[in-house]
C-alpha cells in the first residue's frame, strides 16, 4: 500500500513538473522559435522532439522502473494482440470518430475535402503526439491513479488533468476569450475519457495511441 501510495505522489509531482515546463515552452520558447527561420518546422521540434524528450521518457521510465505498483505493469502494458475484444473496441471507436469527423465535412462541401497541407510529416507529428500522450496520461498517469481504485473518479480526474496541459497554448494564443473554447474543452475530456476507458477495457495501451493518433490525423486532413 505505501508503495502504491508513494508512486501515486510521484506521478503527481511528474504533472506538475511536466505542466510548468510545457508551460514555459509554450508561452516562452515556441513564440521565439517562430521567430527564427529553422530547418525543421517549430511543430516537429515541439510535438516529436521535445514530446519525446520530456512526456514519453520520463513515462516510459517510471513504467519500466515502478510497473509494479501501477494497474497494469511493464509486461502488460501493450496488451495481448490476439485478445477480440480489442479490435472490437479500436473498430468501434475508429468508425465513429471517423463518423463525427467526416459526415459535417461532407455536408458542408457536398464531398469529402482534405487539407492540401496534410502531409506525411503531419501524420507522423500526429502518431507521436498520440504516442507521447498516451504514454504519459494513460500509461503512467491513469494507470498508477487506477491501482486498488475505483475506475470512474480516476478518469474524471484524469481527463481534468489531460484538459489542464492544453491551457497553456490557449492563453498564449488568447483564445480563451473565445466560445470556441468551451467546445474544445468538452471534446478533450470526453476524448479522455474514451481514451481511458479503452485503455481499462482492452488492458492495453496500443489502443487508446491508435485511437489518438487517429483522431488527430482526423483533425489534421479535414479542414
Amino acid at each position: 500500500m505505501k508503495q502504491e501510495k508513494n508512486m501515486r505522489v510521484t506521478a503527481l509531482v511528474c504533472y506538475l513538473l511536466l505542466f510548468a515546463v510545457w508551460a514555459c515552452l509554450e508561452c516562452a520558447v515556441v513564440p521565439k522559435l517562430n521567430a527564427m527561420t529553422l530547418p525543421v518546422s517549430v511543430e516537429v521540434i515541439k510535438e516529436i522532439g521535445l514530446k519525446i524528450l520530456i512526456w514519453l521518457i520520463p513515462a516510459v521510465f517510471l513504467i519500466v522502473k515502478r510497473g509494479d505498483a501501477m494497474y497494469l505493469n511493464k509486461s502488460e502494458i501493450l496488451g495481448d494482440a490476439k485478445k477480440p475484444v480489442n479490435y472490437i473496441i479500436l473498430g468501434a471507436f475508429l468508425l465513429l470518430f471517423s463518423a463525427v469527423q467526416m459526415i459535417p465535412n461532407y455536408l458542408s462541401n457536398g464531398r469529402l475535402v482534405f487539407d492540401p497541407s496534410f502531409c506525411v510529416t503531419a501524420a507522423l507529428v500526429d502518431l507521436c503526439v498520440g504516442t507521447t500522450e498516451e504514454f504519459f496520461f494513460r500509461g503512467m498517469l491513469l494507470n498508477t491513479a487506477l491501482k486498488d481504485r475505483k475506475p470512474a473518479p480516476v478518469f474524471l480526474g484524469n481527463a481534468l488533468m489531460f484538459l489542464m496541459i492544453h491551457f497553456p497554448l490557449w492563453i498564449m494564443k488568447g483564445l480563451f476569450s473565445s466560445y470556441a473554447v468551451i467546445f474544445s474543452c468538452l471534446v478533450i475530456f470526453v476524448l479522455s475519457l474514451i481514451f481511458s476507458w479503452s485503455f481499462v477495457k482492452s488492458r492495453s495501451i496500443i489502443v487508446p495511441i491508435i485511437l489518438h493518433a487517429y483522431w488527430n490525423m482526423l483533425c489534421s486532413a479535414l479542414p
